[in-house]
């Protein structure tokens, strides 16, 4: 019942975040072009830039885990939109804390159910790896997704007692893998830990 409940919430963050792709929030200067911004989270400990204004969504209770979302969009929809998503699900334990078993269970419960986020989304992962992410600080797993012309690129990964996800999603029409690639490395290489 539990992985029901969350294949459903997620379900429906996606489908608010690809709808809101309709409701742009480009941020530009006098040229036009998109200017960079930051957004601190300073309750989770971090920041990320992106050329876009994030929005908060009201968190998601579920058991012992509460799930925020921040979503943002660049560009005009469906031309040119790239959606920038961070989902952080506060768990009661912190990951540095558990033993080496309870790890590796969360860690595959990372992998098995929460990434690719829904175990049976219409389209599964490729090119799923484990990483390190974050100067080789966070351990967790990233891939890629296609689905309904929607590219999309995630890394999730567990940061103290918190579960972080990071994703960028555009049209297939107008981006191809390779701009997906660089916008996804532009916005994580911009993750900061801030104390």
């Amino acid at each position: 019942m539990l992985l029901e409940m969350k294949k459903t919430i997620f379900l429906c963050l996606l489908l608010v975040c690809v709808s809101c792709m309709n409701n742009s929030s480009k941020a530009s200067n006098q040229e036009g072009k998109s200017e960079e911004i930051t957004k601190t989270f300073e309750e989770f400990g971090f920041s990320v830039t992106a050329p876009c204004v994030f929005e908060e969504l009201p968190p998601v209770e579920d058991g012992d885990t509460t799930t925020y979302v921040i979503q943002g969009t660049d560009g005009d929809y469906p031309q040119n939109a790239t959606n920038y998503l961070v989902v952080v699900k506060k768990t009661s334990k912190v990951f540095e804390d558990l033993s080496e078993a309870e790890q590796n269970e969360r860690m595959n419960q990372i992998k098995e159910s929460d990434f690719p986020q829904i175990q049976d989304y219409p389209a599964s992962y490729t090119n799923v790896e484990k990483v390190l992410f974050s100067d080789n600080k966070y351990p967790g797993f990233i891939g890629d997704n296609s689905y309904q012309g929607i590219l999309s690129r995630t890394v999730e990964f567990n940061k103290g007692n918190y579960i972080i996800s990071l994703t960028v999603m555009a049209d297939s029409k107008s981006t191809n893998q390779n701009e997906l690639e660089q916008k996804f490395k532009k916005f994580t290489d911009s993750f900061k830990v801030i104390e």
